[in-house]
């Protein structure tokens, strides 16, 4: 009897295909987002505490690490939705309409949707700065 053959991969066979590269980064990007719903879900409890538990927590975002941290996120945030808007007309193939249409429907799709959480925030926000 025969012994089966078992291939061998190397740890960094990743690294020799760009496509493999860009796919892992991209798929990386979920780790600071994660980080930072994990962070909102503590604001939302620091909240439910009382208004000085939650000017002491965004008292502690507003500190250096957590700048770095959050422009960290935004950039991941970017890359994952410029990756996925590029990825879109591969995935979703409609009779009728060609790649570069519905990757400009999803561009307008999402400037339109960030447009709206945008003025939600804005027309939420308290005006002079503080609460009452």
């Amino acid at each position: 009897m025969r012994k089966p053959w078992y291939p061998t991969q190397r740890w960094n066979w990743w690294q020799r295909n760009p496509a493999y590269r860009r796919y892992l980064l991209r798929e990386a990007t979920a780790l600071p987002l994660f980080v930072y719903a994990l962070v909102l879900v503590s604001g939302l409890y620091r909240y439910t505490q009382g208004q000085l538990a939650f000017t002491r927590w965004l008292e502690a975002l507003q500190s250096p690490g957590w700048l770095v941290f959050h422009a960290i996120a935004l950039a991941a945030c970017v890359l994952h939705a410029v990756t996925w808007i590029e990825l879109v007309p591969k995935l979703l193939v409609v009779p009728g309409l060609s790649g570069i249409t519905i990757k400009r429907g999803h561009q307008v799709a999402a400037l339109i949707g960030s447009a709206v959480v945008v003025g939600a925030a804005l027309a939420s926000w308290p005006l002079g700065g503080g609460g009452s």
